[in-house]
């Protein structure tokens, strides 16, 4: 029957992207004479709930109890006949690790009662299965950490040395990350936004860190049941019900009154603008049949209004440290234009709030059927919706329209996001017989991305440069392009087993892993209609026409280039595109126990990937050919792929007394890509929508003057398919993101209780995701000068190798990149009230680009000095060169039957975060790319050339010369550390970063206590006190942002030689002059101490 049980259980299961959830606990069991025993029975209880776990020494006298529930407190009892039976308490497991807990039997002749021994606390740092970079954080730490708002995973991860900005790891997209709760995938699956979490493209998450127990992030494991990511593997698993009925009720609430928030930014007083956060919040575990049966639930619902945007426009009378180039009379007279010609409302500009919202619960019953086999189910419900600014991206218009020095937006051009969020997760622990035991998890999860409308309707977007053709957007206004018809679900069904067999010195583990993915995705980016006009008063003439003549086109003052994508389906059919991935791994691992000291993991994983047949082929493209003479078809989806994962890793405990543990490995990592850039291929196809992009002498041919109903006049009224498309294919042998990690460590324990880790980790990318444009024609020369780049057509028609395609951008792979970092940690372990770590990471991250959520936007975001189909390796987005993170806590307890308790912690990052390219703005090369290409550093002032440059200040207009703008610039060089050293060469991708910044956090915690029939009641206030810097000294804790990236603006091609305009700056007194800083120190909320206070009853622990 047990083989009939296993063989069952065992192919029963396929799943996804497996991860651990449970503990165990192992060790050794000796006589007082130091002999080995056999046949030991092994014990361990969870105090909480009475769950009785069982193992058995083996022949050496060695045992292990695998599939344990992380925590505890756990008992451990041993008992052998003609040997006094031995208890060992407070023992607590760690996720994810193995606690080794060896006993020492004496015979029963020479004891005179039970011993019982109390263990010290285990923190995962000594575990004889660490092999790899990963790290635990416990209940009491999750509780511990400083936070404002809802008490998010995000606020946990960021004290992890090897983390980034933007929740980054390893130097990989955050969306390379794996996300897990109790072992369910729980990712940004799709991989819109920049969060590794569900919930997360609102600002929230859709489980609540009240509803957590235990936390571990995994750089680089060497288990094989962990893998589908490239940067960090996350695990969490959720609290569960106990014998005790227990529970809390909070409320969280921060606004802009000064008790909340501080004035002071250095010189600079702020004014806040409307800000107000309500968090309530409720947990209770309750036993439904003591040791057998318990439920635990969490609810939490937050509110917060907050500013939307810090930029005010020049000479507002709200003005602050961050002033954009845009006055506000203009701002005000277009909002005034709108409403007066077409009733459309823009909203404010500045000054205004964004809203957002989130409810959710969870539930989780765990049963206890019996000694061998133990149940729990999951369930999570989520909605959220949060306010967001217009896009920035230019694969739609001109882009860059927002937060930043040379450019605003109104309100109602932003929209409303979004992020709901259903997950159920069954797990089954059975042990099978005394060597096997048995994981099965059972998932489906499923999100709903869908966008809605700020105000304002749907009106097309308009992007307004500053007077003249190369310049870059200087307003915004209309519905953000990537807005209308936006909708997206997907789902994720996935299944997990693994079996493991315990065979004295061999630990053997065997799975079989499925997972599969769907996603319906609405996206037609410029459906609404993207308009780019040369200067206010063109797009006002040209607007004015058409409204005087019923809204119909204007062809009197034509934009300088129109966009707009339409249906191409039947009666104008929603052109959703389905992607459908399967995902099947089979894998197997053997630890083996050399000796005591010694022990060695072997695993290999194997990956089969497969694409549903969802592409759609498109006649017209298979008669086009592409760069290089390539042949495309839109119907062809990657090949099936075939994956390893070869890992292997090692702990020795150098001296045999866990004083000195050397630990490391070497393996391949899978992750998945975010689907989103292979959905691209499945939509951008031209069979699901047309695609029109027009400039030049194409708008007046085609008729396409302004409208503020663009799908009245441009959608053909007969379904055909489009003769105007714009491409994205996916390379046939493509595969999922591989990187090649290794790792060595060295854990010694110090004095006074201290533990020191000297930790290095080297990465090498082995399929990282790249994109080339098959359509981007050649270069038709070089410039003129000691700036001799290649320069192209600067037409629609010049650029492209078939007119008739916009873009044609392939996703393909590249093995270039790699990571590198070293990591010093310094950890004292909970004694007495105190804990805490410190560590400082040196690190270097490098890659070919970083990949958007679209694919022509992934393209264009290429930075590059040759063109985007030509460029290198250089430092990443993520690089994070020098990295200090510290956490310590201290608590006092006093009183006995009523009394009370008060903590203290702090939590500390100093990074170097931010890297930034120096680039052109405007379309420097002629690619019809704007501030993708990087600038050259001249040997001398007069190297590079200037057109005069206007600029108003306070009303005054000043006229810069050639000569002032090149020794001002010449200045700026000079300052510039890193331009200094690059005169004559070409800037590189991501060559500067902002400065180190440094901010401390403190959270305090007091606790009133009294117990009623020997349950403690507990009445708790909190303040969380974020950047305690600024509290401190108002010159603390302050960021820097860069001046302007774009410090030269092309201005025109004279004699093949390029001229520029130089950048301006603006000072807190609204003073603007020719740029000579490279940063300039913010001064907005962000910048000034923030504090919020938490009041929460607890009952019955």
């Amino acid at each position: 029957m047990k083989k009939l049980t296993f063989i069952f259980i065992f192919f029963l299961s396929i799943v996804g992207y497996s991860q651990v959830t449970s503990s165990s606990i192992t060790g050794f069991v000796k006589s007082n004479l130091g002999e080995r025993l056999p046949g030991v029975t092994v014990q361990a209880i969870h105090t909480p709930t009475g769950t009785k776990y069982y193992g058995e020494t083996d022949g050496a006298g060695g045992y292990s109890i695998p599939s344990i529930r992380p925590g505890g407190p756990y008992t451990v009892k041993v008992s052998y006949l003609g040997y006094k039976s031995s208890e060992i308490t407070e023992i607590n497991a760690p996720l994810g690790n193995a606690v080794t807990v060896n006993v020492v039997l004496s015979e029963e002749v020479n004891a005179l009662k039970e011993v019982v021994v109390t263990k010290t606390t285990s923190n995962g740092v000594f575990s004889k299965g660490k092999t790899g970079a990963s790290q635990q954080f416990s209940n009491r730490q999750l509780n511990a950490v400083p936070v404002l708002g809802s008490r998010s995973i995000n606020s946990i991860t960021k004290y992890n040395p090897n983390a980034g900005s933007n929740g980054s790891f390893g130097g990989q997209d955050s969306r390379y990350n794996n996300f897990t709760i109790d072992g369910s995938v729980f990712n940004n699956g799709f991989g819109l936004g920049s969060d590794t979490q569900a919930g997360g493209r609102t600002g929230s998450t859709a489980i609540s860190l009240d509803a957590i127990e235990q936390l571990q992030i995994n750089i680089a494991p060497y288990d094989v049941r962990q893998s589908g990511f490239t940067g960090s593997g996350i695990n969490a698993v959720t609290r569960s019900g106990t014998n005790e009925i227990e529970g809390s009720v909070y409320n969280s609430f921060r606004n802009n009154k000064k008790t909340f928030v501080g004035r002071d930014a250095g010189d600079v007083t702020i004014t806040p603008g409307k800000f107000d956060e309500k968090i309530w919040g409720a947990r209770i575990g309750a036993p439904i049949i003591k040791d057998k049966l318990f439920f635990f639930g969490n609810f939490e619902t937050i509110e917060k209004t907050q500013p939307a945007t810090n930029w005010t426009s020049t000479g507002s009378p709200n003005a602050g440290a961050l002033v954009s180039l845009p006055t506000y009379a203009q701002m005000q007279d277009l909002s005034n234009f709108m409403q007066q010609k077409f009733n459309y409302q823009t909203g404010p500009w500045e000054n205004y709030d964004a809203v957002s919202e989130s409810k959710k619960f969870l539930t989780r019953l765990d049963w206890n059927i019996n000694d061998n086999h133990k149940v729990s189910l999951r369930y999570v419900y989520h909605d959220s919706s949060s306010d967001q600014l217009t896009s920035n991206s230019n694969s739609a218009g001109l882009g860059n329209r927002t937060s930043s020095a040379l450019a605003m937006a109104f309100k109602n051009s932003g929209y409303v996001i979004q992020d709901n969020t259903r997950s159920i997760v069954l797990e089954l622990n059975s042990k099978l017989s005394k060597k096997w035991s048995n994981n099965f998890i059972a998932g489906y999860d499923k999100q709903i991305e869908n966008r809605g409308l700020q105000g304002g309707g749907v009106f097309p977007t308009i992007d307004i440069k500053n007077g003249s053709v190369n310049a870059p957007t200087l307003i915004s206004l209309g519905l953000d392009p990537f807005t209308n018809g936006n909708k997206l679900d997907y789902s994720t069904l996935h299944f997990t087993d693994n079996v493991t067999g315990n065979f004295g010195k061999h630990t053997l583990v065997f799975g079989i892993n499925y997972e599969k993915f769907i996603s319906n995705n609405g996206f037609m980016p410029a459906s609404n209609g993207v308009y780019v006009f040369n200067s206010i008063d063109d797009f006002k003439a040209a607007a004015t026409a058409s409204a005087a003549n019923g809204n119909k086109p204007d062809l009197t003052k034509l934009p300088f280039s129109f966009q707009y994508r339409y249906s191409a389906l039947p009666d104008g059919a929603e052109p959703l595109q389905v992607l459908k991935s399967d995902k099947f791994d089979l894998y197997a691992q053997d630890e083996i126990k050399v000796n005591d000291q010694l022990r060695l993991t072997f695993g290999l994983r194997a990956s089969r990937v497969s694409f549903g047949d969802t592409a759609l082929e498109n006649p017209l493209v298979n008669t086009l050919t592409f760069l290089n003479g390539e042949k495309l078809n839109t119907g062809d989806m990657p090949d099936t792929q075939y994956l390893f994962e070869p890992r292997f890793g090692f702990n020795l405990d150098l001296y045999g007394d866990a004083s000195t543990q050397l630990r490391g490995g070497t393996g391949i990592f899978t992750g998945r890509p975010p689907f989103v850039f292979l959905s691209n291929a499945v939509g951008n196809n031209g069979v699901l929508t047309g695609y029109i992009d027009a400039s030049g002498p194409a708008i007046a041919a085609g008729g396409y003057g302004f409208t503020p109903n663009p799908a009245q006049y441009f959608t053909p009224s007969v379904a055909t398919l489009p003769t105007q498309i714009d491409l994205a294919f996916t390379d046939k042998g493509f595969k999922f993101p591989q990187v090649w990690k290794s790792n060595i460590a060295i854990d010694q324990k110090l004095p006074f209780g201290f533990i020191g880790t000297l930790e290095g980790i080297f990465s090498k990318n082995i399929n990282a995701v790249s994109y080339y444009n098959a359509n981007f024609d050649k270069p038709i020369g070089n410039f003129s000068g000691p700036d001799n780049r290649p320069r192209y057509a600067n037409t629609n028609n010049g650029v492209r190798i078939n007119d008739n395609v916009s873009n044609a951008i392939v996703l393909t792979n590249t093995n270039e990149g790699y990571f590198y970092s070293t990591t010093f940690k310094l950890e004292y372990p909970y004694q007495n009230g105190l804990w805490g770590s410190i560590a400082y990471t040196y690190s270097g991250a490098y890659d070919l680009m970083n990949a958007g959520s679209t694919a022509s936007g992934s393209w264009t975001g290429i930075r590059s000095v040759n063109g985007n189909n030509d460029f290198s390796t250089s430092i990443s987005d993520n690089n994070t060169p020098s990295r200090i993170v510290g956490i310590i806590g201290y608590k006092i307890t006093y009183g006995k039957d009523f009394g009370g308790s008060t903590s203290f912690n702090l939590g500390y990052i100093g990074e170097k975060t931010g890297a930034f390219s120096y680039t052109y703005s405007g379309d420097m090369n002629g690619d019809r790319i704007s501030a993708n290409d990087l600038i050259y550093v001249p040997k001398t002032p007069t190297e590079i050339r200037f057109q005069p440059l206007s600029v108003v200040s306070n009303g005054v207009t000043r006229v810069y010369t050639e000569a002032e703008q090149q020794l001002a610039f010449d200045s700026y060089i000079k300052q510039d550390s890193y331009l200094r050293n690059r005169r004559g060469q070409y800037v590189e991708r991501n060559s500067n970063i902002l400065p180190m910044l440094h901010r401390i956090d403190l959270s305090v915690t007091q606790d009133f206590y009294i117990k009623i029939g020997g349950k403690n009641n507990n009445f708790q206030f909190r303040a969380d006190i974020l950047n305690f810097t600024n509290f401190i000294n108002k010159d603390w804790g302050i960021s820097q942002r860069v001046t302007n990236r774009n410090v030269l603006s092309y201005s025109a091609l004279v004699n093949n030689e390029p001229y520029y305009k130089l950048a301006t700056q603006t000072d807190a007194a609204g003073n603007r002059f020719l740029i000579k800083d490279t940063y300039q120190k913010n001064a907005n909320i962000s910048d000034v101490w923030q504090a919020q206070f938490t009041l929460r009853y607890i009952f019955g622990k």
